[in-house]
């Protein structure tokens, strides 16, 4: 069995150092911008070039996130960005953006592209595509269960697959989340995310949900009180990474470029433990690697996906935070002492707590006082009768309650300084040509020449002059570039072992020459790079809808008036299958009476996820083949859809139209869509970027603003702030269990202190809407 590769987070530079320390055989993370974890600390680039020399000293792999919907104004600082990226030599770049694929594409061919999990591919369609488009790496969903992992594996070689096996769940299905944006204004495709799913929501009393089904009254949920209703449990594989490792996945993935560096140490050296141990970790061994884990933060744990199509149990609707490991449960209360026996070292200034009934948050502190028999200690071994004293502050827990274990002094990392580590410098080869005049010209490949004056003297002792010039130009200090290799050109009418120019002038020579080398670079490759994603792609005539090299060209159906009347999206939801946006997938397929008719076209417009994307092609060729004299319009929510598209090229009463779960913000986006779907009508811009979601110029084709916000005073459109494989009827409304002849839908109301949602279920996918 091949042994995959272990990704660690890096949130900051100490996260990294440990995940290194801890035997990640690679690193992911955020620089200031751009990063869908803005609120971690992320790198400076001289951050970056620090952890990018450890990790070449190392032998290790550094990839760096750019995985947030970008927008036009944005594109020219990226590619400056990138510039940068590609010149020190990452192992890979994690992109959410079509548009900044195209980029990547276009003007860093030698930037590995990796797909992250918030482009949401989850099929082999999405896959497909990712092939096409040149990404080498596809990050899946996580909502995959080891089945389809297995397949996906096995019909697609040519690519490399990563999932995640360790730590935070998004309720929602990643990248098709709203909420944020729409309740506080920060967009988790931004990088901001509010984490609205783990806040405290409140069941209405008596709310069925009547009146939202297609046919009949949808069931109401027995959901009552309050509760964290999307806060998932934290996914916790363990051992069974050794499954994904086995089907050959070639990357396993933690989560937590939130989290602390002990953290990121603890999980790693847990996942690093058990991939080069297989079968050989013992119990024991494993049993205390899991409980540091613990101690570093844990929530309850799931395996997610992996082993239950529906998901094992995602919800833990109680409380949402960390809860450590089991310390021990109270045997006796005296005073404000409590009596129990330890399952683990306990140490003074440790953080313990414990539940109390009726309250939410746990009842936390630090041991101040520890006694064993009655003796004051500091420490206290596993298995030791200890007694602590609650804070007066406090309640007191009860004979038989379990206290938490939430942290160890341990555990703490000494925190090296940042400073001490060299920073990475760029490899290159020069040519020094010095004239008997005195002007010292450096040449390397890729930048402009350097010259400079000098005095050239005959030496009074004989040295060959490049044993001089080599050991100074290998002095390259913080210079984003060092000298790899050097030769020497003499043009002077001294023998090369007969030279002396005074050191001083070449130590200043070779300053202004590093020197020159970082503005030169800049000006030519960085601020190039930027330029010319200013200037962007040439659009196409927008009239024209472009169809592929060998199709011919379809021109727009549309007027003024059909563009204005379809900007308001709720004009292309499916009349029988409110409130929801998209078209539903029934046993006999698709029927033409479901979808709305606008504009001459029905209105086809898919659902985000689409797990079995063959029999959704299949069932659109169908009602494309019934109907032939019938327009019909498909939206597009996902990357997998651009492969359905591709296949559906050749019915041309097929049309498409880019939806908004697609985000489309920057012309690189549209160019590369309408360069790749067939008869292509028109694109909605991204819902949460307002009017800096449009593209500023040059749009390959109409591109509609749905009116800013989620309650928009023209069109009433109010799309699913959530959509989630975390069936809400199975894991909130009944314990984690499908119920019995489930009718797949249901719905209630619940309500988080002024604003008030309705939560749909529909073939075991939920909805979150406003109301």
């Amino acid at each position: 069995m091949k042994t995959p590769e272990l990704l660690a987070p890096g949130g900051s530079f100490l996260s990294a150092y440990y995940a290194l320390e801890a035997g990640a055989d690679g690193i992911y993370l955020g620089l200031k911008e751009f990063s869908a974890r803005a609120a971690a600390k992320n790198f400076s680039f001289d951050q970056l070039r620090r952890i990018r020399q450890l990790a070449a000293d190392k032998g290790r792999r550094i990839y760096v996130t750019v995985n947030t919907v970008v927008t036009e104004a944005e594109m020219p600082r990226l590619a400056e960005t990138f510039a940068w990226l590609d010149a020190i030599g990452v192992d890979g770049v994690i992109v959410q953006d079509l548009g900044v694929v195209e980029l990547l594409r276009r003007r860093f061919p030698h930037l590995p592209i990796h797909a992250s999990t918030q482009m949401a591919v989850h099929n082999d369609a999405g896959i497909s595509i990712a092939e096409e488009l040149g990404i080498r790496r596809v990050i899946l969903a996580r909502e995959l269960p080891l089945s389809m992992i297995r397949g996906l594996r096995e019909r697609h070689p040519g690519i490399e697959l990563e999932v995640f096996i360790h730590g935070a769940l998004c309720y929602s299905f990643s990248g098709a989340c709203l909420a944020s944006s729409a309740l506080t204004g920060r967009s988790g495709n931004r990088g901001e995310c509010a984490q609205i799913c783990r806040s405290l929501f409140q069941a209405e009393a008596g709310s069925t949900g009547r009146g939202d089904g297609p046919d009949a009254a949808p069931a109401g949920l027995p959901v009552t009180g309050g509760g964290h209703f999307f806060s998932c449990r934290d996914l916790f594989l363990g051992r069974d990474a050794l499954a994904l490792a086995g089907i050959g996945v070639d990357s396993l993935k933690i989560e937590g470029r939130m989290k602390s560096p002990e953290y990121v140490f603890n999980v790693t050296r847990m996942y690093r433990t058990i991939l080069d141990s297989g079968d050989g970790l013992t119990d024991a061994e494993y049993d205390s690697l899991v409980r540091n884990v613990e101690l570093s933060f844990a929530r309850e744990k799931t395996t997610g996906w992996l082993h239950a199509w529906a998901g094992s149990q995602l919800i833990q609707a109680e409380f949402p935070g960390h809860r450590g490991a089991l310390l021990g449960t109270v045997e006796a209360v005296r005073g404000r002492g409590v009596s129990l026996r330890l399952k683990n070292d306990l140490s003074v200034r440790d953080g313990v707590g414990f539940f109390v009934e009726g309250e939410r948050e746990p009842a936390a502190f630090s041991v101040m006082r520890l006694r064993v028999s009655a003796k004051e200690v500091k420490f206290a071994r596993a298995g030791s009768s200890v007694e602590i004293e609650v804070p007066g502050s406090l309640p007191l827990p009860r004979t038989g309650d379990a206290i938490r274990h939430l942290s160890s002094r341990f555990l703490d990392l000494p925190q090296p300084r940042e400073a001490g580590f060299p920073l990475y410098a760029i490899p290159i080869d020069v040519t020094v040509e010095l004239q008997g005049s005195g002007i010292l010209t450096v040449r390397a490949a890729g930048f402009s020449d350097f010259s400079t004056s000098v005095t050239v003297d005959a030496a009074q002792r004989r040295k060959p002059f490049i044993e001089v010039l080599e050991p100074l130009l290998r002095e390259s200090g913080e210079s984003l570039f060092c000298v790899a290799s050097c030769s020497f050109v003499n043009a002077t009418s001294l023998p090369d072992d007969g030279i002396f120019v005074p050191p001083s002038e070449l130590k200043r020579a070779k300053n202004e020459l590093f020197s020159f080398l970082q503005a030169d670079f800049f000006s030519r490759s960085a601020k190039g790079a930027a330029e010319s994603a200013a200037t962007g792609t040439a659009a196409p005539d927008p009239d024209v809808i472009t169809t592929g090299a060998e199709a011919p060209h379809d021109r727009s159906p549309f007027g003024p008036a059909d563009l204005e009347a379809l900007s308001h999206r709720d004009a292309v939801n499916p009349p029988g299958n409110q409130p929801l946006p998209f078209v539903g997938l029934g046993e006999g397929g698709i029927e033409l009476s479901s979808l709305a008719v606008a504009c001459g076209f029905h209105w086809l417009p898919l659902p985000p996820v689409t797990m079995e994307d063959a029999r959704w092609t299949d069932s659109v060729r169908a009602l494309a083949e019934m109907y032939p004299d019938q327009r019909l319009a498909v939206g597009l929510n996902n990357v997998g859809h651009l492969s359905i598209a591709s296949s559906l090229a050749d019915r041309k009463n097929v049309w498409f139209f880019v939806d908004f779960f697609l985000y489309g913000a920057n012309t690189g986006f549209l160019s590369l869509l309408s360069a790749r779907v067939p008869r292509l009508l028109f694109a909605y811009a991204w819902l949460e970027g307002g009017e800096t979601g449009a593209p500023a110029s040059r749009p390959s084709l109409p591109v509609l603003t749905i009116a800013r916000g989620f309650k928009p005073p023209l069109s009433g459109f109010k799309p699913p702030l959530f959509y989630s494989l975390g069936c809400f009827a199975r894991h909130v409304g009944n314990a984690g269990k499908c119920f019995d002849e489930c009718p797949k839908d249901f719905a209630t109301d619940v309500r988080q202190g002024n604003n008030r949602f309705r939560v749909v279920v529909r073939d075991c996918v939920t909805y979150l809407f406003e109301r």
